[in-house]
C-alpha cells in the first residue's frame, strides 16, 4: 500500500503507519489485551505480542489476495 493509503487506513483504525522497508508501507494496530495487528495490501496478520511480531509469528493471517486466499 502507498503511504497515503496507510495514513488513511491507521486514521480510520486508530493504527500506526509504518514504512518497513523497500516503500512498503504497513498500518500497525495495538490492541488493548497486548495483541498486535499489521495491516498489508496483501494480508491481515494478528500477534499476540510485540516478540511473537518480533519474531514473525502470527497467531492468525488473512490473506487479502484473491488468488491466493488463504487463513488460519
Amino acid at each position: 500500500m502507498t503511504e497515503e493509503q496507510a495514513n488513511a487506513v491507521a486514521s480510520a483504525l486508530s493504527g500506526t503507519p509504518w514504512q518497513s522497508g523497500g516503500d512498503i508501507w504497513l498500518v500497525i494496530v495495538e490492541r488493548k489485551d497486548g495483541s498486535i495487528v499489521v495491516i498489508s495490501d496483501e494480508s491481515i496478520c494478528v500477534y499476540a505480542n510485540q516478540e511473537c511480531l518480533d519474531g514473525g509469528q502470527p497467531d492468525q493471517f488473512i490473506s487479502l489476495d484473491a488468488a491466493n486466499a488463504a487463513t488460519s
